[in-house]
């Protein structure tokens, strides 16, 4: 894997496919749309390519391999290598993260992690975490690196686990061989499903009455916030921002030699903000999927152009469904109600507080207003 001749390469990442075994017709259509917009070098899913809790997978592994085999479609028809990793959801559809990559590395385009296939890859701790070297357009050395991470999925009590120490410490182990293999440190760019606590940073805390707040929850519950326009530069904020509860310092092992200069996730669904912080970009790439909640016709997939003697000076871009398909879905009545679905059990739990009480004040108000009609009547 190399950078063209003219210099560049390129990335296309879908993050958040969550399809299910009917595959929807609309997720397909973003996928092919944006697969021959880009024309990538090197296509990045970033987990949750399943609905893995859904009731179409429990305890049928098979429907999970055809459902992998279907979404996957677009890009294997048009031969785009492609990495897989995975997110907090794909362990829920009865069949283990090995077991998927199984299928995965069954397709043709696999970047394989075991090196089957010749790519310079560096293995990971498991499944779904490794690094990938890019090589110059003269392939005389690595000119840029890619690393995924699997970020793992749900804690027992609820939230999601921080990135295990022992996968940094695999990161900086592959940071220093690529530095000393190719003459000093190596630019590297880092996508994963979950995002780190340092997303907060790009965020600005305002009142609750505020235009545009969004409300979050756990670590930091209560609180409401919009987008802190001197920190992104692009994008939305339009669910709550979904972190660990534990800070295992990821973006402190990430700065320590300046080689990483972004990190990418995916996870909630509905932001699309890219800003920058200590010198990192951290951005998010929505959901491709139709057949789970998400914001409409702006899910996406987001493209990025890197340049070789330069990659920190990247561009990127979200190509969504509304620019290259079409203001409606194919199914407008079911996506309409999949836009107005909580994001998290926190928000859901929240709406149905709100729900109760607006049926219990629709209720009394009904009494009062039965109450005063049935005194007119007796007058």
């Amino acid at each position: 894997m190399k950078f063209r001749e003219d210099g560049t390469f390129h990335i296309l990442q879908f993050a958040d496919i969550q399809e299910i075994p009917n595959v929807s017709e609309d997720t397909l259509l973003l996928m092919n749309a944006a697969l021959e917009r880009a024309r990538p070098d090197l296509v990045v899913l970033t987990g949750d390519q399943l609905k893995g809790a859904s009731r179409h997978f429990v305890g049928k592994g098979e429907r999970a391999e055809e459902t992998i085999r279907r979404i996957m479609k677009p890009i294997t028809d048009r031969k785009i290598p492609f990495a897989v990793t995975f997110g907090n959801h794909d362990l829920e559809c009865g069949l283990q993260n090995d077991e998927q990559m199984e299928i995965y590395r069954s397709l043709p385009g696999c970047v394989d992690w075991l090196n089957r296939r010749g790519q310079e890859i560096h293995h990971g701790t498991k499944e779904g975490t490794f690094a990938i070297g890019v090589r110059s357009s003269d392939e005389a050395r690595v000119a840029m690196a890619v690393y995924l991470f699997d970020t793992g999925g749900n804690l027992p009590q609820g939230g999601y686990q921080p990135l295990p120490p022992g996968d940094l410490f695999w990161y900086k182990g592959v940071r220093d061989t690529l530095a000393q293999e190719n003459g000093g440190p190596v630019p590297g760019i880092v996508f994963q499903h979950i995002p780190l606590p340092e997303y907060y940073r790009l965020l600005k805390r305002v009142d609750r009455k505020t235009k545009g707040a969004v409300r979050t929850y756990r670590t930091h519950a209560g609180e409401y916030y919009v987008l802190d326009s001197g920190k992104c530069r692009e994008g939305r904020l339009c669910e709550a921002v979904s972190v660990p509860d534990a800070d295992n310092r990821e973006l402190e092992s990430f700065r320590e030699q300046g080689d990483i200069f972004a990190v990418y996730c995916g996870h909630d669904h509905k932001n699309s903000f890219v800003g920058s912080w200590l010198g990192v970009d951290l951005g998010y790439t929505p959901s491709c999927g139709f057949n789970e909640y998400g914001d409409g016709v702006n899910r996406a997939a987001r493209e990025f152009v890197f340049y070789e003697k330069n990659p920190a000076s990247y561009e990127t871009r979200l190509l969504t469904y509304r620019d290259l398909v079409g203001e409606r879905t194919t199914r407008p009545v079911k996506d309409f109600f999949y836009r107005l679905c909580p994001a998290t059990k926190e928000e859901a739990a929240e709406k149905a507080k709100r729900a109760l009480l607006l049926t219990g004040l629709a209720c009394l108000a009904g009494r009062v207003a039965m109450g005063v009609y049935r005194r007119c009547q007796r007058r």
